[in-house]
């Protein structure tokens, strides 16, 4: 009776393994009635490159959606290569299934769904197809009887990643386009908004959306690209370029090398160190996140000297966190409180108004506002269409920026970004009284604390002209009468006040050396508020590290006051008892005309006005 249980046992596994599909763990080929099921894998022939189905994820956040993909077989870190599925995944991990469909294509099946999730969509003239994981990475569908015969192959649709041997370029006879596109970020492996392509003339870029290069490869001169010298070291050898009337494709037969284009929008090279267990990116481009464009979405500044190095203007807030966490902020940011637009004054009774920041990279978005003379024309210019966002005035005159602002990028002090400037971003009038409550008194505060320590001419009569001296040691902190020998009263202290308040107010030193740029004395801080001020544009000149964060009214009286304080005759100074009360609001002061004599030093160009000449 024992026996008979075995033999009829053997016999019924028997049965069940002719009836169980055939797997294909340990082979390189699909073929009819050869599926790959669950987490079984090709591995090509040579064991460099796997095929199977994936499911990405991080110690953090679970993943419930799987894909096909291609990764280095012998590298523990699992890196997709290449995805079939990126924008239709199958939501069941446990029933996908990559089989030859009856009309001779390749597709994944999602048993679940009882749907076909993916196919290669090739126009097939036999059903004897078979889908074979090449040594060099490249999935192919061919004739099972003809290998010269190819209905489909990945290269022809890459991912993110340059295989070695795969090209990058145009097929100029048959229109096809071979380039590398982002993942959407490190979880979703949907298409992103970041590319890098080979132009028909034969130069690289990396494009945001397919239209805006933000980084060029330069020309192919023999060896590299022009602008990619570094394709000549030991790291990157065994590239090829081809460019003629039927093609231009560039490729790197370097098998050991993961070449692409990252989340972020990046082109980078990079080996596998065995030591470490890690990846080493040895080249990257650009170098710093805020050079790629619109890195961060609308509505966000990028930081590089920040972490994160994305974060929302004043007034919004981030889109969708979930996908911040996942390294995609191209969502970017979205208004706390709707403008007023239409009728331009909201239940409040309250115009829409404009927060100012600093320092910045302008959007290359800009259209120039001709009508508008100053500051204040522009601010109106703005405020007249409800599709404005924002605006900027300096020496190119009035600039305005429509619908969402893209690729504003926070510059340093120091920085000689050409496209600085001020950014003066327009906030529902509600959304700005919050903002203003928080910052209101800043400069004040410190300007009246300020003004107590001045009463020292005084005390200390010409020694503390020699003091002054020897402490700054260049133009502007002294009053005129010291270095004419005229009498000396105390509104000399008045004139050295009003040259602290601008150091107040600009947050560095008036001698510092981003205002005498090679011995040009035409960027001395006091004089370029003194003109700023009369041209309307005083929010370009606060210490950038307030980040915008003070009152523009406060900064404007600031500056009407430091004028005064430092004109020529002593006359049309005020007294310190005024300053203060000024400073407090209790006193207003008419607009200060220009220093004579500074304007002369630093070779002003604006006109002093008569009231000036009046007052000698």
């Amino acid at each position: 009776m024992p026996l008979l249980h075995h033999v009829l046992l053997g016999f019924l596994l028997i049965l069940l393994y002719l009836r169980t599909p055939t797997s294909s763990t340990a082979t390189d080929t699909v073929s009819p009635g050869r599926a790959l099921v669950g987490s079984d894998r090709l591995v090509s022939n040579n064991s460099k490159f796997a095929l199977g189905f994936f499911k990405p994820g991080n110690e953090s956040y679970t993943n419930h959606n799987s894909y096909l993909g291609i990764w280095f077989n012998k590298v523990p870190k699992l890196t997709p290569l290449w995805t079939a599925n990126g924008n239709n995944p199958v939501v069941d991990p446990t029933s996908p299934e990559l089989a030859i469909s009856s009309d001779g294509n390749l597709a994944i099946l999602d048993h679940a769904t009882k749907s076909i999730i993916w196919s290669t969509h090739a126009n097939i003239t036999t059903k004897d197809t078979i889908a074979i994981l090449l040594n060099n990475g490249n999935l192919v569908l061919r004739s099972s009887s003809n290998s010269s015969i190819i209905f489909w192959q990945s290269f022809d649709y890459l991912t993110d990643t340059l295989f070695p041997g795969a090209k990058i370029g145009w097929d100029k006879v048959t229109g096809l386009n071979r380039r590398l596109v982002s993942r959407k970020n490190s979880i979703d492996q949907a298409p992103g908004i970041y590319s890098l392509e080979l132009g028909l003339n034969g130069d690289g870029h990396l494009l945001w959306n397919s239209t805006i290069a933000y980084w060029s490869s330069g020309q192919w001169n023999s060896r590299y690209f022009g602008l990619t010298p570094e394709m000549t070291g030991t790291l990157m050898p065994n590239f090829t370029f081809v460019h003629n009337d039927q093609e231009v494709w560039w490729n790197n037969e370097t098998a050991i090398m993961h070449a692409g284009i990252d989340v972020f929008g990046r082109g980078l090279v990079a080996t596998w160190l065995e030591e470490s267990q890690e990846w080493l990116i040895y080249y990257r481009q650009p170098e710093v996140h805020c050079d790629v464009y619109a890195i961060c979405g609308p509505f966000t500044i990028c930081d590089d000297n920040k972490d994160p190095f994305c974060n929302c203007m004043k007034g919004f807030y981030v889109r969708s966190p979930k996908d911040w966490e996942l390294d995609d902020r191209t969502g970017g940011c979205i208004r706390n409180t709707p403008l007023s637009c239409g009728s331009r004054t909201d239940r409040t009774g309250l115009t829409d108004k404009f927060y100012p920041v600093q320092s910045i990279r302008l959007p290359h978005t800009a259209e120039n506002a001709n009508v508008a003379t100053s500051a204040d024309e522009c601010s109106q210019a703005c405020l007249s269409n409800c599709s404005c966002t924002a605006y900027s005035y300096g020496k190119g005159g009035c600039s305005v920026w429509h619908d969402e602002l893209y690729n504003v990028k926070q510059l340093s002090d120091s920085s000689s970004d050409g496209n600085g400037g001020v950014l003066y971003i327009r906030l529902a009038a509600r959304e700005l009284q919050s903002l203003e409550m928080k910052k209101s008194g800043k400069i004040t505060g410190v300007a009246i604390g300020a003004s107590t320590d001045f009463g020292m001419a005084k005390i200390l009569g010409r020694e503390f002209s020699r003091a002054m001296t020897t402490m700054r040691g260049t133009i502007g902190y002294l009053a005129p009468e010291w270095i004419s020998g005229t009498v000396v009263t105390s509104k000399v202290d008045v004139y050295s006040y009003g040259m602290v308040l601008f150091e107040i107010i600009s947050g560095r030193r008036n001698s510092s050396h981003e205002n005498f740029r090679d011995g040009d004395y035409s960027f001395f801080f006091p004089m370029q508020a003194a003109r700023k001020l009369l041209d309307g544009d005083v929010g370009s000149l606060v210490d950038a590290s307030l980040e915008g964060g003070v009152n523009l009214v406060e900064v404007e009286r600031a500056c009407k006051i430091a004028c005064w304080c430092i004109q020529d005759n002593e006359f049309d100074r005020p007294t310190m008892g005024e300053v203060v009360q000024s400073l407090e609001g209790l006193l207003e002061l008419d607009m200060p005309p220009l220093p004579r004599l500074l304007n002369a030093i630093t070779g002003g160009s604006h006109p002093v006005t008569p009231q000036y000449f009046d007052s000698l």
